[in-house]
């Protein structure tokens, strides 16, 4: 598929996102606090559980940029992309500068925004413009920063690895990059979720609480997220289950499952595995990566460590 990046593609019905509201008046007393006296972390657990068995949970709004990407679908053109990227300034210049320090790019400057878009590829600007439109909303959970910051570029660079996944065995890179970028999205939002409860019912919680409540519930908070803003059904297969590869997203879930490996290398700054390591690897093998397109990916460490940090430094 062409031209759009897939996420404009998928025909799906318009962007719906909910708006704030506050915890119904049946939630203000919930009603199945753990018999434990020592869970502290048992009131905040069924205040969640409570808002998703009953469909209360409020789906953070998705950005006016990122919704209007999504609705472009499959006749967005350059022009129609520059014109929601124009909107933004920041982003605008991110664009012009990513086009200008492009490895092949042009001969001619790069003098107009439409002219950056049409060089570098409606399906690449989309999803740098996604992505930068989502950012702000994903690093901003109040008292965990720092967690919510590792969150997001660990998704960054899983995004990077599963596009160069995808390149290398020749499937549709825009989809996979979406698919890494938002594999865990439930985290982020289940994060910020729990805290706010936390704050709302007074209860004191210690990092590892918001751990185990996060490992709890972040699968069924990210289908509410990407159902609810209108992604394809192999993003909301990934986002709740890509460590189980099955189904019609089997190969989206196996490339952001291998993607997630290289993204942890990435991350902390340590050495990617050797291609000997790869060609032993579960997750590599599902995917039947050849040697040559292994040796391939393994090279394009140092190229996915500079996008990430003009993303999002360390």
């Amino acid at each position: 598929m062409d031209g759009a990046v897939y996420l404009l593609c998928s025909g799906r019905d318009p962007l719906k996102s909910l708006t704030e509201r506050p915890l119904p008046e049946d939630m203000r007393n919930p009603r199945h606090v753990p018999a434990s006296e020592d869970d502290r972390c048992g009131l905040v657990r069924s205040l969640l559980a409570q808002s998703l068995e009953r469909g209360t949970f409020v789906v953070p709004r998705l950005p006016e940029a990122a919704v209007r990407i999504v609705e472009l679908r499959e006749n967005a053109n350059a022009q129609q992309l520059s014109a929601v990227i124009k909107a933004d300034p920041a982003l605008t210049m991110y664009i012009l500068r990513i086009a200008a320090s492009a490895p092949n790019r042009a001969a001619m400057p790069i003098v107009s925004l439409t002219h950056a878009v049409a060089w570098l590829g409606l399906d690449e600007v989309a999803n740098m413009a996604f992505t930068l439109a989502l950012q702000p909303k994903m690093l901003d959970v109040p008292g965990h920063q720092r967690k919510a910051r590792r969150l997001w570029r660990h998704s960054l660079a899983s995004a990077l690895w599963s596009r160069q996944l995808a390149l290398a065995l020749e499937r549709e890179p825009g989809l996979c990059y979406l698919c890494g970028l938002l594999h865990d999205i439930g985290k982020a939002v289940t994060l910020r979720e729990a805290h706010e409860l936390a704050r709302w019912s007074g209860t004191l919680l210690e990092s590892s609480d918001y751990d185990r409540i996060v490992d709890e519930f972040h699968r069924e908070v990210a289908a509410c997220v990407v159902t609810t803003w209108g992604m394809p059904e192999a993003i909301v297969a990934v986002a709740t289950r890509w460590g189980a590869p099955c189904g019609a997203a089997r190969f989206e879930c196996g490339i952001v499952n291998a993607a997630r490996s290289l993204a942890d290398c990435t991350a902390q700054g340590a050495a990617l595995p050797t291609l000997q390591r790869l060609a032993e690897d579960a997750a590599f093998c599902e995917l039947g990566l050849r040697a040559e397109a292994a040796a391939s990916i393994l090279e394009c460490d140092r190229a996915v460590n500079a996008e990430l940090d003009r993303y999002l430094s360390p």
